[in-house]
């Protein structure tokens, strides 16, 4: 017996969906005509959609830490956490998936502030700041996760490693060298004692360094290069790595370390090599905060 359609489905059906789609409802609406009823209220999002979202969040954190430059602390937090809270709205309500990597990506400053600032006062400037990025972890771990970052994606490559070790070495030092230079070492430990002299170098060029090249430049910059080209993103990840060392209250150490940021986002884009730049990083640091302090004395 051969086949013979079922003509009062295969005509009831499409009649069906018309009656629901007079009554005011859509049997399965296409995803194009469902976003654009959706999103057509935020009209005034749509409009920031792009890279303009982003710029507005990088001066409103340049903005927060010219604040706490100047010493008005309390209004640099409320900028600070006014854009902490606006980001993941604007998160919500936006479409470009490239946009709201870059705003998770740089959420991690304003947060990085706010912890510092709510830390209790001590004399031992340096150990609180490494302490500061022991809350960052597990947001740093989450943001990675989240945005399926491998190893790779993050410059945890080994690739021509015996190469780019000692040239990171020597550019640490100079930057060290260059850094004390301008602005002293008015941030060294105090009464340093060998063992300890130690474990602060270690914890310096393996934890800090480690960290903020993972944030500043494994995350933040390679969004806002991907956001704004490499160029452009190059300058603003400098300038908010510049711009977050201004709880130093010197002007001078603020255009240092953005361009340090240049130097360091440079080797990046070149090397794509997280461990060159962290270790130039962490030598740098370990100039400024211990030989260079210990061969002065």
């Amino acid at each position: 017996m051969e086949y013979e359609e079922d003509t009062y489905h295969s005509d009831s059906f499409p009649k069906k969906q018309q009656n629901l789609k007079r009554g005011g409802i859509e049997f399965q609406p296409d995803e194009g005509s469902y976003c654009q009823r959706n999103f057509n209220k935020w009209s005034f999002v749509q409009s920031l959609s792009s890279g303009r979202t982003v710029a507005v969040f990088v001066v409103a954190i340049v903005f927060a830490e010219l604040l706490f430059f100047t010493g008005s602390i309390e209004e640099g937090m409320f900028v600070h956490f006014t854009a902490l809270v606006s980001m993941p709205f604007m998160m919500a309500v936006l479409r470009d998936r490239q946009t709201i990597y870059t705003l998770q990506a740089l959420m991690l400053l304003p947060l990085l502030r706010l912890i510092n600032v709510s830390m209790p006062v001590s004399e031992a400037s340096l150990l609180l700041f490494i302490v500061v990025y022991i809350p960052l972890l597990m947001p740093v771990y989450l943001l990675i996760r989240h945005q399926g970052l491998t190893d790779v994606k993050l410059g945890i490559i080994y690739e021509r490693i015996l190469l780019y070790i000692p040239m990171a070495v020597v550019i640490g030092v100079l930057l060290g060298i260059g850094e004390h230079l301008l602005i002293g070492s008015g941030y060294q430990i105090a009464d340093l004692s060998d063992p300890f002299i130690m474990v602060f170098a270690s914890v310096v060029l393996f934890y800090v360094g480690l960290i903020e090249e993972l944030i500043f430049r494994s995350l933040i910059q390679t969004r806002l290069e991907g956001l704004f080209g490499m160029t452009p993103g190059l300058l603003a990840a400098s300038l908010l790595f510049g711009v977050m060392h201004s709880v130093y209250g010197e002007i001078t150490e603020i255009i240092y370390i953005f361009a340090v940021g240049i130097v360091l986002g440079y080797m990046f884009q070149r090397t794509r090599s997280l461990p060159m730049v962290a270790t130039a990083h962490g030598i740098a640091n370990i100039m400024l905060f211990v030989l260079l302090p210990l061969a002065l004395q």
